[in-house]
């Protein structure tokens, strides 16, 4: 095991840019499962005790924290983290769930953007997919007015939510529609969390995401995200309830008035 010493050098030479700001999280929890996740990911190092994330936490982040609050936070932690007992010292490691809670705490009251480069449609979809989609909680509306076989592709990957996605087949071509809808039948056969309706109004033009705490909302349609320059802008919903509730309200209207594909 690395001495206490030379973890400390290494942290502090560490180039953290590629994580979520550690200066955004402000209790113990979130500061323990940062230096773990960093710690896995840069030096390979996949368990610590308390008393060393405290250690990095106090001397390279300058924030004054102990080892028992570490301790009472990982007591709480659920799935969050491993604890292993080895040699009379108790060891932790960041696990997926905790990966996916500081990603999640860290876009709380801010406003996020994604660049989605033209010409990169593989890159663009496995983003939104990964990033973003799975990153969302609850119960996901969804408003595309365009839709393709390739819309459902990125929609493919969704477990353990329900989703409520709204389009307007009469915007297809009739030959892309009469693609679309056919796949459609298929991809209901196996992903009955997902339901589809068609609003045959053309008073939707906007492409958004509402889940339980994020607005999503995208530049371009799904199935054209890497096709063109765009982005994605992630709203939280504590800092934008107005935006939420209006939002919220149109989409409830509109998936009454509309038609299950």
């Amino acid at each position: 095991m690395i001495n206490q010493t030379d973890l400390i050098k290494k942290f502090s030479e560490i180039d953290d840019s590629g994580f979520p700001d550690f200066y955004s999280y402000k209790r113990p929890l979130e500061g323990g499962l940062w230096i773990l996740w960093v710690a896995k990911e840069e030096l390979g190092i996949k368990r610590l005790t308390a008393e060393q994330i405290a250690s990095i936490i106090r001397d390279v982040k300058e924030v004054s924290v102990h080892a028992k609050s570490i301790n009472n936070a990982f007591a709480r932690a659920k799935g969050k983290i491993h604890i292993y007992h080895e040699n009379g010292e108790v060891y932790f490691e960041i696990m997926e769930a905790g990966k996916k809670h500081l990603i999640s705490q860290a876009k709380e009251g801010s406003i996020e953007v994604f660049y989605f480069e033209p010409g990169k449609r593989y890159t663009s979809k496995r983003f939104l997919s990964k990033n973003i989609l799975d990153n969302l909680m609850g119960e996901l509306k969804i408003v595309d007015p365009y839709c393709s076989e390739r819309t459902l592709d990125i929609l493919n990957g969704i477990e353990n939510k329900t989703v409520k996605f709204l389009t307007r087949v009469e915007n297809l071509r009739q030959r892309e529609r009469n693609r679309f809808l056919r796949a459609l039948q298929d991809f209901k056969s196996e992903n009955s969390n997902i339901e589809f309706r068609n609003y045959s109004h053309t008073d939707i033009h906007d492409r958004y995401i509402i889940s339980s705490k994020l607005l999503v909302i995208l530049g371009h349609s799904i199935k054209d995200l890497g096709g063109k320059e765009s982005f994605a802008i992630v709203l939280n919903r504590g800092t934008s309830k107005n935006i939420f509730e209006v939002l919220i309200e149109n989409f409830n209207r509109r998936w009454k008035q509309s038609n299950i594909i």
